[in-house]
């Protein structure tokens, strides 16, 4: 891969990671704020099933939602990596070079498109026998 495919690559990964990044510290903004909510309204008058239960699934959402974006985040850091050592765009399975129209759909793959087959296929057969 040239030079000048490598840059495009860059940017993209960078500019998804400044998105991940700004997700990932609206959550801290608002968990923050719901702790000092929380504590600063400390009263006489019990919280009600229904508002603790709301509470609680929003924050179960958050969670699913933080954990999905911090492995998004080490995949964008991982290909970044990749690109300073010269092996971005190759299979890491069977070292072939990765097709450019699935780097354009998953910038931060690993693998070309038959090894992912090859593996999710090999996953497949490992949770039918469970």
């Amino acid at each position: 891969m040239n030079n000048e495919k490598i840059e495009f690559y860059k940017k993209i990964l960078l500019s998804e990671r400044e998105k991940v990044v700004k997700i990932i510290e609206g959550i801290d903004r608002r968990w923050s704020k719901a702790i000092r909510d929380s504590v600063g309204n400390i009263s006489a008058y019990a919280t009600h099933l229904a508002d603790l239960g709301t509470d609680s699934n929003e924050r179960e959402k958050e969670t699913y939602m933080l954990e999905r974006e911090v492995r998004n985040l080490k995949k964008l850091d991982q290909a970044l990596k990749r690109i300073y050592d010269n092996t971005y765009g190759i299979c890491r399975f069977c070292g072939k070079e990765i097709q450019e129209d699935r780097l354009k759909v998953i910038p931060f793959t690993e693998f070309c498109i038959e090894c992912k087959r090859n593996e999710e296929r090999i996953n497949n057969n490992n949770r039918k026998n469970y």
